[in-house]
């Protein structure tokens, strides 16, 4: 094994992350699974020095994260979780502390997703404990950032107004330079949508909305999911303040849905789901009824 073989594991985990942004989990999910068991495994399997396999270990352990983020976001959560699991293991043999804590803030996010809220601020109070002071600034806020997505969905104000604090502390403090390659996606954009679902789920319409319409500005182009996310939590923001706005709401949904175009996301679905259920009470309202008619052809919705 050479070093051009952890390079090739490292470039191929760029670009199917890069299509998982902005394709969606399903999209090349089946395509990476192969790569993983076909070009990754066998490495794992060979002979190499200590030092190269620490880089094997760590370069298997990102590539495994997202072969498992990709499994969640196509609705597969045993199997996504699996492979969060294996990239955790993967990282401890690599003793890389960072990864491990992705895996981590991966679990993390995915129990939350799944209503599992209190598993979702332990996970991310273990991956705080475990990366201690090795942690970089992106990663602090990252598990900052989950730690208080969980604590909004517990409903806890207070201690999620905490943990976002600590996220912009270190948000601040984020010197990209010395900042792992794979932290590169977590931008202003990222850490304002962070910010609009807590708020979202703590009820807080109107901040919601400010920082989902910032989430969406600052969105690179190719992160096409990640502003789907915000666009959706818009408009069912417009829900949560004193004199809700279904027809706002119909309107950013219907936007949000056109141009998230084919992509292929059982989460950004679910997020659908979840937004049509919170205009139920609105039913009879000419927006909700036509909002109804373009879902039924929305080629995301019927994938």
């Amino acid at each position: 094994m050479t070093e051009d073989d952890i390079n090739a594991i490292r470039r191929a985990c760029d670009l199917f992350e890069a299509l998982d942004h902005e394709f969606g989990g399903g999209h090349a999910r089946t395509a990476a699974v192969q790569y993983l068991h076909t070009e990754v495994t066998p490495l794992l399997r060979g002979r190499f020095a200590p030092e190269t396999g620490r880089s094997l270990f760590a370069a298997s352990a990102r590539f495994a994260a997202k072969v498992g983020a990709m499994a969640y976001d196509a609705g597969l959560h045993d199997l996504g979780r699996r492979y969060f699991l294996q990239s955790l293991n993967l990282a401890h043999l690599g003793n890389d502390r960072l990864l491990g804590a992705k895996s981590l803030a991966l679990l993390s996010h995915q129990a939350n997703f799944l209503g599992r809220f209190r598993s979702a601020v332990d996970l991310a109070r273990t991956a705080k404990t475990g990366a201690a002071h090795h942690a970089t600034p992106a990663v602090r806020a990252m598990l900052a950032a989950m730690e208080a997505r969980g604590l909004a969905s517990l409903g806890d104000d207070h201690a999620c107004t905490r943990a976002l604090d600590e996220m912009e502390q270190a948000f601040h403090q984020i010197d990209p330079m010395t900042e792992p390659a794979w932290m590169g996606y977590f931008d202003a954009s990222e850490a304002a949508d962070e910010s609009a679902h807590c708020a979202h789920d703590l009820g807080h319409g109107i901040r919601a909305i400010d920082h989902a319409h910032r989430s969406i500005t600052l969105a690179p182009k190719g992160f096409r999911r990640s502003r789907t996310f915000a666009g959706l939590i818009q408009a069912s923001a417009y829900l949560k303040q004193a004199d809700a706005d279904p027809e706002a709401a119909c309107a950013l949904a219907r936007t949000a849905i056109t141009q998230a175009g084919t992509l292929r996301s059982a989460r950004v679905r679910t997020y659908i789901t979840r937004l049509r259920s919170d205009l139920e009470p609105y039913a009879s309202s000419r927006h909700v009824r036509e909002l109804d008619e373009f879902l039924a052809d929305a080629p995301l919705v019927r994938r």
